[in-house]
């Protein structure tokens, strides 16, 4: 019941994710941020209501179905031997579970995180319509609070400025460049996922 409900989260369009963020949930968490009980949270309370934080849910709920299934396969994949040995030898299921198939699969649960991760770097609408737009540098003086400012993407300033630009000229080259760093951070993400995945399969084989 649980797996198809997480997993129809993917079949959502990124720009209806971006357009309940601001209609939605930007709105609520504000009015979230004037609770009392909650006023020891940095940078609450805040007025601005599309900024990192709530891009940053919305990417978090994003991500969740990648890493879902892959941390789902990655447990499904232990051998049945390990499980029914550790309960041989007078285990309970909950050891077993803490102490044998967790970290059996531990390696596999944490590519899944780095591919979800990866997953989320090159999201483009949600970022573009939920961060705020800032083209400034946040206030990183202010610690945690920086979380709760507005803010300007590398994916959102690609898409929403490579159409306009002057072609050959040195916005246009460094739009470029910002593209190039995310597909370098992204490849480098993806090629950690992939060292621990095989590591993963060598332990089991």
């Amino acid at each position: 019941l649980i797996k198809p409900c997480i997993e129809f989260i993917s079949a959502f369009p990124s720009v209806v994710l971006g357009f309940f963020g601001i209609i939605f949930l930007g709105e609520h968490l504000r009015q979230l941020s004037n609770a009392s009980w909650l006023s020891w949270v940095p940078g609450f309370p805040f007025s601005e209501r599309l900024n990192a934080l709530t891009a940053g849910c919305l990417l978090a709920l994003l991500a969740v179905p990648t890493i879902f299934t892959l941390a789902e396969d990655a447990l499904n994949n232990i051998p049945r031997s390990f499980r029914e040995a550790s309960l041989a030898l007078g285990a309970t299921k909950l050891q077993t579970i803490v102490k044998i198939t967790v970290p059996a699969a531990l390696s596999g649960m944490v590519s899944a995180v780095l591919l979800g991760f990866g997953r989320v770097i090159g999201e483009t609408m949600v970022v573009l319509l939920c961060a705020g737009d800032r083209i400034a540098i946040p206030d990183f003086t202010e610690g945690l609070a920086v979380i709760t400012q507005p803010v300007h993407t590398m994916t959102g300033i690609i898409a929403q400025e490579m159409g306009e630009v002057v072609r050959g000229s040195i916005h246009y080259r460094a739009l470029f460049v910002v593209g190039m760093a995310l597909f370098f951070l992204s490849l480098l993400i993806n090629f950690f996922a992939q060292k621990i995945v095989r590591r993963y399969r060598l332990s089991i084989g």
